[in-house]
C-alpha cells in the first residue's frame, strides 16, 4: 500500500500511544516508520513487532551513541540506523510511503483506536467530536 509520510507517522504514532507509549517516543517512533516506508520497506511493521519496553531501549541506545560522538552510519532499513539517521536529522527521499502490508496498516489502525474518546452524548456535550462544523 502507498501512502504519504505524514499518514503513516500520525497512524503509527497515534497506534504506538495506543499501545502505552509515551507521546514523545511514539512520536520519535512514528517518524521511524515513515522514514522507513520512504525507502519501500514496511515501517509500520518493523515498529510494532517491537514491544515497548525495545523500543525505549533502542531510544536509550541511540541517546548514549550520539553523546559518546561515534561515527554514524546512515545507511540500512533496520530500526537501530533508521532511528539514528532520524535523530540526526540525516536527509531521505520524501516522496511516498510504500512497502506498507494491508495487516500492518490494518494493526495500526486497531491500535490507534485505542486513543479515541467512545462516542456517548455526554463525550459530544464535553467537547469531543467535531460537532457541527468538521472542515478539517
Amino acid at each position: 500500500m502507498n501512502f504519504s509520510l505524514n499518514e503513516v507517522h500520525m497512524t503509527l504514532r497515534k497506534a504506538l500511544c495506543g499501545r502505552g507509549l509515551g507521546f514523545g517516543a511514539a512520536d520519535d517512533w512514528g517518524a521511524v516508520g515513515a522514514r522507513i516506508s520512504a525507502a519501500g520497506a514496511d515501517g509500520i511493521a518493523l515498529v510494532l513487532a517491537q514491544d515497548n519496553d525495545a523500543l525505549h531501549r533502542l531510544l536509550t541506545e541511540a541517546d548514549a551513541r550520539l553523546a559518546s560522538g561515534k561515527a554514524l552510519d546512515h545507511e540500512g532499513a533496520d530500526l537501530q540506523t533508521a532511528l539514528l539517521a532520524h535523530l540526526t536529522g540525516a536527509p531521505f527521499d520524501r516522496q511516498r510511503a510504500g512497502g506498507i502490508a494491508r495487516q500492518s496498516w490494518q494493526a495500526a489502525l486497531d491500535l490507534a483506536q485505542n486513543t479515541y474518546v467512545p462516542e456517548s452524548d455526554a463525550s459530544r456535550l464535553a467537547g469531543a467530536g467535531a460537532g457541527t462544523n468538521d472542515n478539517d
